[in-house]
């Protein structure tokens, strides 16, 4: 498929590039019509620019999951600059030939990130073949993986390994602008990243349950305060965890979203734990104290109540008395202690066991 070809289509996006991937580039910016399908193109090429656009260091410069994070990062950018194109965000990362012995393999990876698509492919290349080859081929399969991706051609290079993520339902509405919630409403919610579901969650809800003696469920939000959202790759994989029933998706990263818009006007109480709790109260996530007072008097208005399990924090139980909390919001918030739940299982701990090499 010629490059005419995707410039004349009603698709536009934004592309981030890092190790290699510049001729890809200047082949889509040499043919006319490439201000209406390139929005904004990057190339954060150390480490440390490519931190800065990610928001985060990656593990690995060039790898699987910093090629999505590019491509997520890119796919937000193009929703950002306002186009009514189709849109898409391509993240290419790649580790070529160089001056100096590489210790890795010589590889890429190129990601496409859409509205109802999540697409990463990798290519590894001779060690005997020069940098300037090596770019000529990138450049060639990037741009079919591309238009593949988009619908636009079939794939010419089948050998190349492509994982494709689609989105389920009405899963591509919660990447839009507009606040969105699917599933059954209840009057409370246990929110999480559940990456991954164990079970202390588990355990959580079920105490949830008993102490305010109504249904509980699980609220995972696509969209997160500090981090990218995620991709259908991850989204998919972390609604498999749960019943069709007892979970609750949203694009509502901050926790008076939540309240406004899974309430229907009623009371609702959300089950956490104090850390969580804790970052509610972190001027740090909101724009002036004016902002962080708004917010606990908005709870306050709605009637919004906290449910907080403490948790050992740097070998110590935390609890609501390690916080300082706004004597308006205090009496709706309720303490469960040590006695009644303590668990120390954690996500965190659970992936970093799981990507342990075996001895």
């Amino acid at each position: 498929m010629n490059i005419e070809d995707l410039h004349s289509s009603n698709w536009a996006g934004v592309c981030y590039l890092t190790g290699g991937g510049s001729r890809l580039l200047s082949q889509l910016l040499s043919v006319s019509g490439a201000s209406a399908t390139i929005l904004d193109a990057q190339i954060p090429y150390s480490y440390e620019a490519l931190g800065r656009l990610l928001g985060s260091k990656p593990e690995q410069a060039c790898s699987e999951s910093t090629a999505r994070r590019l491509a997520m990062k890119a796919f937000i950018n193009a929703q950002s600059l306002g186009s009514e194109n189709e849109l898409f965000g391509l993240g290419v990362t790649a580790s070529l030939s160089t001056n100096r012995q590489k210790r890795g393999a010589i590889r890429a990876f190129v990601a496409l990130q859409t509205l109802n698509r999540s697409q990463v492919s990798i290519l590894e290349f001779s060690h005997s073949k020069t940098r300037e080859e090596q770019e000529a081929t990138l450049a060639q399969v990037a741009y079919v993986k591309l238009c593949f991706g988009l619908e636009l051609s079939s794939d010419s290079y089948p050998n190349c390994r492509t994982q494709t993520a689609i989105a389920q339902e009405s899963h591509s509405r919660l990447f839009k602008a507009e606040p969105f919630a699917l599933g059954a409403r209840k009057r409370a919610y246990l929110p999480g990243a559940f990456n991954p579901l164990h079970a202390g969650h588990r355990q959580m809800l079920a105490l949830s349950e008993e102490l305010l003696r109504c249904e509980v469920q699980y609220e995972l939000s696509v969209k997160n305060v500090d981090k990218l959202p995620l991709d259908y790759f991850d989204l998919n994989q972390r609604v498999n965890q749960f019943k069709s029933d007892e979970l609750v998706l949203t694009n509502l990263p901050h926790f008076f979203s939540k309240a406004k818009h899974l309430s229907d006007g009623k009371d609702i109480t959300f089950a956490l734990g104090i850390d969580t709790f804790a970052r509610i109260l972190e001027p740090k996530f909101y724009e002036t104290g004016e902002q962080l007072v708004d917010v606990i008097n908005y709870f306050v208005g709605l009637k919004t109540r906290f449910l907080v399990f403490g948790r050992t924090i740097e070998n110590e139980f935390r609890t609501l008395k390690d916080l300082s909390i706004p004597a308006n919001l205090r009496p709706l918030c309720q303490q469960v202690d040590a006695a009644q739940f303590q668990c120390d299982l954690s996500s965190t701990t659970l992936r970093a066991k799981s990507s342990s090499p075996v001895l």
